[in-house]
């Protein structure tokens, strides 16, 4: 489930796939920006800290609220995909689906995962990121969860994952199923369509290990400073000059790189005008430098079985019961989309409702220029309906 090209750093450790340990006495969440207006948007943000164990100085997540005036019709937790995190990066409730839906009424929680709290600058000491399991996430999104819940007075939240963010929601609709009143799929799944229970994850493991690899760079061969630059270049002014004299402006350059990235078309399609350049560069200049290079082997474990014995984070696949509205890039490619209709029809759940987006790629579904048509209307109008019959009724 990593969709990150990544160049690996820093040193290994023995105990790579071992969740970081909870500790006895869970910490209190810190009020970190007390509610403050979104710059350019009608929509109000709250901010609280949370340290996690063992304690490093990365250890710790930080929830965001997003609120408009509306009164709250649902609640939506979102869970970010691989080097993402939950600030506001396009503030354009037209290409954001939280600002979208916060202000017409959905509380929305964005999560920052404890990549958001690793130094950017080279050389990093990532070796707080050894620990970092998908299972610590997941415990890291109960704790989100629940402080979304205690915050807006909601027993149930929605939940929403993009990318890899769709295999931590199903992760943690598993673990916590009574706490979800429905999941949000965007462009990502949790278990493959042909699942061949031939991965080794002791042996992958240890390759990891071996390597030395402890954490994926999402910077990869252009170098962190470099890509930021072009990033900041495309989104102040697409029409101005390129980093690479190959391209006539930021914006052809940044089109072409994003295009190009995987398959054509598969992680954005702005060729088309599926998407902007500017836009697109706004998202990726938002993103945190590296993501746990472990989870790439728990995702992968977990995908490749209807059941992994390691762990206990698929054990309530096949019988879930929240309902799953599912959209998937056709840009990604006929195994990826098979993979998410897999995830979400063979989840167990009776309710569930499939989206294929015709020539979209993969960030498309975020910020593309028709996902407010075919992402963020369709995830309202879903949410609503099932929120209750006062929510949907009320304009």
């Amino acid at each position: 489930m990593s969709l990150t090209p990544a160049v690996a750093a820093a040193l290994a450790g023995a105990a790579l796939l071992l969740p970081v340990p909870l500790a006895a006495q869970p910490a209190a969440w810190r009020l970190a920006q007390p509610e403050a207006p979104v710059a350019e948007t009608a929509v109000r943000e709250t901010r609280w800290q949370l340290a996690r164990p063992p304690g490093a100085p990365a250890d710790r997540i930080q929830l965001h609220r997003y609120r408009g005036s509306e009164p709250r019709r649902a609640v939506l937790l979102f869970l970010p995909g691989t080097n993402m995190n939950g600030q506001v990066a396009v503030p354009d409730p037209d290409h954001n689906l939280w600002l979208f839906l916060a202000r017409r009424g959905v509380e929305v929680f964005t999560l920052d995962y404890r990549t958001h709290f690793l130094p950017a600058g080279a050389p990093a000491d990532l070796r707080a990121v050894r620990g970092w399991t998908l299972e610590t996430f997941v415990e890291d999104i109960r704790a989100a969860a629940g402080k979304a819940r205690e915050e807006s007075g909601e027993p149930r939240v929605f939940v929403a994952g993009f990318s890899r963010g769709v295999g931590l929601a199903y992760a943690y609709a598993c673990v916590e199923p009574e706490a979800v009143a429905g999941l949000v799929a965007l462009d990502g799944a949790f278990k493959n369509h042909a699942p061949k229970g031939r991965y080794d994850r002791a042996a992958e493991a240890q390759k990891l290990e071996g390597a030395g690899t402890w954490a994926r760079d999402v910077s990869g061969r252009m170098g962190w400073e470099a890509r930021l630059k072009l990033m900041a270049a495309a989104a102040e002014a697409p029409d101005g000059p390129a980093l690479d004299p190959r391209y006539a402006t930021a914006g052809a350059q940044v089109a072409d790189v994003l295009y190009n990235a995987w398959q054509p078309g598969a992680l954005a399609n702005p060729v088309e005008g599926l998407s902007k350049p500017q836009v697109l560069a706004r998202l990726l200049a938002g993103y945190d430098r590296y993501y746990p290079a472990v989870q790439d082997v728990d995702g992968r474990a977990i995908a490749d079985r209807e059941d992994d014995p390691a762990t206990p984070l698929d054990d309530l696949w096949g019988e879930m019961k929240a309902p799953i509205l599912y959209f998937g890039a056709t840009g990604m490619g006929t195994e990826w989309l098979l993979d998410g209709i897999h995830s979400a029809g063979a989840s167990g759940s009776k309710d569930v409702t499939v989206n294929v987006l015709e020539r979209y790629g993969h960030l498309d579904v975020l910020v593309g220029e028709y996902a407010r048509r075919d992402v963020y209307e369709p995830v309202l109008a879903w949410m609503l309906r099932r929120a209750g019959p006062a929510a949907a009724a009320r304009p």
